[in-house]
Order: structure tokens, then C-alpha cells, then sequence
């Protein structure tokens, strides 16, 4: 069993899952105070994640959320705010991953761990004992809806029904969350590299970005269908958001059908993220699958992080793997409706 440092007031729980985790809930001293910045409101992910973060603070710890409204200008303010406020370690969703640098030396000059996630600094930026980041495996996340996808169309896209003008190439567009964010960028790329390393031709016919965001995923998937129309036959979108909004135009104009298995729907459609309405959707017939971005194991490891570090425990017990002094990493599970029932179970 695993002994925690902050035990001064009251002894820690233990939460047994699949691996071990560690919530603060019972582990933190009175009169603690941490911050969580996320870089906008209206990301269902982000949301999703804080939700369950913030419901896990133990009583007597006090804790403020700020939303910076996707500016990085405002969570600038936000931190300078809140570095000068007594806080004791921020919890902080960057809405520029290459601000992290100015965020690090502030925080470094008032000695305030921070603990970065879901928007990776760049590695150069890392630098000081008590700043980590924790997010998703972004190399596996691509390479898993790739996959997926592999094995709907069984390994042989020649006559297959979802080989639509019988080419034996997949005509595919990605729904891209935003220019130069690491997920964006590795998800993108890995998609299309491991469908090809898999024996599939793709011809990628567009790429929109459409801001993680059911609404401009909306739009995004308007302009390609006005552009590509019915010669699309796969959707890669990087998160389920966007997914949904491309679904949601396909509703409207009657390409897709709520009557239809997922099977017989003209695109096939696939996300990241396993969020509530993503399994939703997947239970409708409408998204094929996604890739789950476990945001309880992630959260679950950025509270044990927490407590680490306010209780100045060694990590010589830390139960999370650590790479490179600084970075924890998760990897993603396939959903499907194979599988669905064992996540709407957990979700």
C-alpha cells in the first residue's frame, strides 16, 4: 500500500480501478489552495474533465476555476492574478502551448508548482522540479481510429460497400481541431499514416479545422460536402465534437438517417474523446467509433500529482509512470458499439 505524506490532519483514501489512483478527496491539508485554469468554457471535453477535477477537491481545500475564453491574453492576467493570491499550485489548460514558457518563469519566481494539461508545452519549456504536464498518448490516439477503421472494412477495401465508386482508394476528409496544437497535429498525421502502413491507398482529399467545436464542425462539413458531395466516403475528425457537428449536417440534409444502423449510413465517421454524447451517438447508429482520451485517469493523475507535490513526499512510490522527468502520458481505447456498453456503464 502506498503512504502519503499528507496525513498531518486526516489519512488518505485510496481509490482501487482498473490501476491504482489516488484522489485528494481526504488527503489535504486545511487552508491548501490550487487554481485551475481552462482555456474556454464551451469545450465538452475540457468540461467534461474539470467537472470531475473539481468534485474531488476535499473539503477545506479552497480551489477558483477560471475560464480565459479561449485568450491567452486573459489567462495571462488570470495567473499574474492569482500567482500573487497565496495559491499554493495551478492546475492550468494553456490556451497557447507556447506561452507556457512565461507562464513557467512567473510562477517560478513566487516557487508555484504548476501542473500543465491537455495542451503540451513544448519540451524546452518543462523546466524546474515541480512542473509536469498530464494528457493523452497523442501518438496512439490517430493510430487507434486508424484501426478501427481497418476493421470495419476488413482488411480488403476492394468491393467492399464502403469503397463507393469501386477505386479501391479511401476518399477521406479530417476534421482538424486547430492549427498547431499537438493533438491536432499528431492526430491528423497518424490517422492517415498507420490507415496507409495498414494497406489501405487514401487520397485525402481536405483538411478543414473547425476549433475542437460542434459548430464549426457544422460548417466545416457543409463546405466539404458542397465541395465533395457524395464521393466522401470516411470522416477522421480529432475529437467527437467536431464529428458531431459534421453528423449533424448530414442529418439536416437527409445523408444520414436517425432509422439507419451505423453500417448503413453513406460516410463512415469516427472520433476522439468518448465523450457523453459521442457514446450517444455511437448507441444511435450515427458516429462508428471513437477513441476514448481517458479524462478520469488523466484527472485521477493530476490530483495524485497534486498531492505529491503540497505534502513534499518523495515520488519514489508514485504510481504513474513519468517520462523524461516531467511528462505522464495515457493511451486510448477503440469504442465502438461492440464495445459501447462497457463504457456507458463507467461514463
Amino acid at each position: 500500500m502506498i503512504k502519503y505524506g499528507i496525513s498531518k490532519l486526516i489519512s488518505c483514501m485510496l481509490i482501487l480501478a482498473i490501476t491504482l489512483t489516488v484522489s485528494l478527496a481526504g488527503c489535504a491539508e486545511e487552508g491548501q489552495k490550487i487554481a485551475f485554469f481552462k482555456y474556454k468554457g464551451g469545450d465538452t471535453f475540457i468540461s467534461e474533465m474539470m467537472g470531475y477535477m473539481t468534485a474531488r477537491v476535499p473539503p477545506g481545500v479552497a480551489f477558483e476555476v477560471r475560464d480565459a475564453g479561449n485568450s491567452q491574453s486573459v489567462q495571462n492576467q488570470q495567473i499574474v492574478e492569482l500567482v500573487s493570491g497565496g495559491f499554493d499550485l495551478l492546475v492550468i489548460n494553456a490556451v497557447d502551448r507556447l506561452a507556457c514558457s512565461s507562464i513557467i518563469e512567473k510562477c517560478a519566481v513566487e516557487k508555484i508548482p504548476i501542473i500543465f494539461f491537455n495542451r503540451e508545452p513544448p519540451e524546452d519549456a518543462l523546466v524546474g522540479s515541480d512542473v509536469f504536464y498530464v494528457g493523452a498518448d497523442t501518438d496512439s490516439m490517430g493510430k487507434k481510429q486508424a484501426e478501427m477503421v481497418a476493421e470495419l472494412f476488413g482488411g480488403d477495401f476492394v468491393g467492399s460497400k464502403f469503397d463507393k465508386n469501386g477505386d479501391n482508394v479511401v476518399q477521406t476528409v479530417i476534421l482538424k481541431g486547430e492549427q498547431g496544437h499537438q493533438d491536432a497535429e499528431k492526430r491528423t498525421d497518424n490517422c492517415i499514416a498507420h490507415l496507409k502502413s495498414l494497406g489501405y491507398s487514401v487520397d485525402v482529399m481536405a483538411i478543414e479545422v473547425a476549433d475542437w467545436n460542434r459548430r464549426d464542425g457544422y460548417e466545416a462539413m457543409k463546405l466539404l460536402f458542397e465541395e465533395y458531395g457524395d464521393s466522401i466516403e470516411l470522416i477522421f475528425s480529432n475529437n467527437d465534437d467536431m464529428a458531431l457537428g459534421a453528423i449533424d449536417y448530414l442529418l439536416d440534409e437527409g445523408i444520414f438517417s436517425q432509422d439507419k444502423t451505423v453500417y448503413e449510413q453513406s460516410i463512415v465517421v469516427v472520433g476522439v474523446d468518448g465523450t457523453e454524447v459521442g457514446l450517444e451517438a455511437i448507441e444511435k447508429g450515427l458516429l462508428y467509433g471513437t477513441v476514448n482520451n481517458d479524462y478520469k485517469k488523466q484527472s485521477d493523475a493530476i490530483l495524485t500529482l497534486v498531492d505529491y507535490i503540497l505534502s513534499g513526499d518523495s515520488f519514489r512510490d508514485f504510481p504513474y509512470s513519468i517520462t523524461r522527468g516531467h511528462y505522464i502520458y495515457f493511451g486510448g481505447d477503440i469504442i465502438t458499439k461492440a464495445n459501447l456498453e462497457e463504457y456507458l456503464s463507467i461514463s
